[in-house]
């Protein structure tokens, strides 16, 4: 189910984020990336303003895309251009707590959800998956081969 997220507007709505801090945007991106791979999905988000680098497109990974509207235009507007160009909108979901983008939205047939509860669901999967990988990275530790000889001799039968 793919995803497009109205970036500005999510960081507004998330308690702990300011869209006055200059590290938002980063920090926004990684929690929706977890979320990304956790659920193996297609992401869009889409920021106002200017990019922080010269890309208006910057892919993250194979699914998961950021992007800057063109100049002159808003979020919203690109955010009702990319809706106007997916396939299947049913199976899209755009995640917003404006009412104009969540009417428009549902005119063409996507689902909308609501930033602030897509924050909690963000969150949720980015502890979780935080905790996987505390446990992965203690259970694939690997052992020197200086160690596999001191237990060696610990347990070898002289």
């Amino acid at each position: 189910m793919p995803y497009i997220i109205d970036g500005n507007n999510l960081i507004g709505c998330a308690p702990e984020f300011s869209l006055s801090d200059p590290e938002a945007r980063g920090k926004m991106v990684s929690i929706i990336k977890k979320f990304q791979e956790s659920k193996n999905t297609k992401i869009t988000v889409v920021f106002d303003g200017q990019p922080q680098g010269s890309e208006l497109r910057n892919p993250i990974n194979s699914k998961m895309t950021v992007i800057y509207p063109r100049y002159g235009l808003s979020a919203d507007d690109e955010i009702k251009r990319i809706l106007e160009n997916y396939q299947n909108l049913k199976e899209t979901v755009l995640v917003t707590t404006d009412r104009e983008l969540k009417s428009f939205a549902k005119e063409k047939g996507a689902k909308t959800i609501n930033s602030i509860e897509f924050y909690f669901t963000l969150k949720k999967t980015f502890v979780s998956q935080g905790k996987k990988e505390e446990t992965l990275k203690r259970v694939n530790t690997r052992v020197s081969q200086n160690e596999v000889e001191q237990w060696l001799k610990i347990f070898s039968s002289d």
